[in-house]
């Protein structure tokens, strides 16, 4: 404290200056029109400046939280669109019957932030940020939300507050499939090829195919309900043995730019595999 009052002391001839400048800046400003306008139209465009920064500043770190918002909307809008589904008679819109048993099925969707993703390996993985406190299990398909809603895959375990789903993008995850004009129905796996392209196994040579086909789920493993997009037929050729299709697809999803997923919940999975638990195959009926 006695530094502070020494060096007040010491220099108070030019604190006494810079106290009188002062008091006469603020007289002609107050005395004299033209300087007080100059004046307030600075200090205004000034302080305009640094509210305007302080204003970007906060909406920047808000930014997060406004997108887990409009996840959450987009989730919810996603679920009414997936459990109203109803197929049009021919072009009568006053007459509308409901779509097949399948379609029936109440689906529950959650948004989730991606916060890993690998696209570089044979057995691709993604994290995001929920779990089982957010009602998140094994088995639930997962969605890309930008963009058009393509599959990602589906979760293989979860934690309480996160969960590890097995990427489209991973050898040993085929995903029952279709031809959504022909509905001839196959399945998408990848071959590591690139994170942009996979393959359409198991389709005739016989089956009309065309490059922009668009290749859908079939929802025959009730994990994804029918007609979600995988991707677009690149091309389509014989295979060496001559007997079936070589058709390889771009992927509707950039898995490289992915942020934000849906997680679909088919409440009635767990039936569905019941079913085929309790009432095996029995050849010999």
């Amino acid at each position: 404290m006695s530094r502070l009052l020494e060096f007040l002391y010491k220099y108070r001839a030019f604190f006494i200056f810079l106290l009188l400048q002062v008091v006469c800046t603020w007289m002609i400003v107050v005395n004299n029109n033209y300087q007080r306008t100059v004046y307030f139209n600075t200090t205004s465009k000034f302080a305009g400046s640094i509210v305007e920064k302080t204003d970007n500043i906060s909406d920047f770190f808000a930014l997060k939280k406004v997108n887990e918002g409009l996840a959450a909307e987009n989730a919810r809008l996603r679920e009414l669109l997936l459990n109203s589904n109803p197929e049009q008679l021919d072009s009568l819109d006053a007459f509308q019957i409901p779509s097949d048993s399948l379609d029936s099925i109440q689906y529950i969707v959650r948004p989730a932030e991606v916060i890993d993703n690998s696209i570089r390996f044979t057995n691709n993985f993604i994290t995001l940020d929920k779990g089982s406190n957010d009602g998140l299990r094994a088995g639930m398909g997962v969605i890309s939300q930008n963009g058009v809603n393509g599959v990602v895959g589906k979760i293989r375990s979860v934690s309480n507050n996160s969960a590890h789903v097995i990427s489209v993008l991973n050898v040993n995850n085929p995903i029952s499939s279709k031809l959504k004009r022909t509905n001839r129905l196959g399945s998408v796996q990848w071959d590591g090829s690139g994170p942009r392209v996979a393959q359409l196994l198991y389709i005739p040579k016989d089956v009309d195919v065309q490059v922009g086909d668009t290749v859908v789920t079939s929802s025959f493993n009730a994990i994804f309900p029918k007609d979600i997009i995988i991707g677009f037929v690149k091309s389509a050729k014989p295979d060496v043995h001559q007997r079936g299709l070589e058709i390889e697809i771009e992927l509707s999803v950039n898995f490289a730019t992915l942020s934000y997923v849906y997680v679909i919940e088919n409440q009635l999975k767990p039936e569905i595999d019941s079913l085929k638990v309790e009432n095996p195959l029995d050849f010999n009926e």
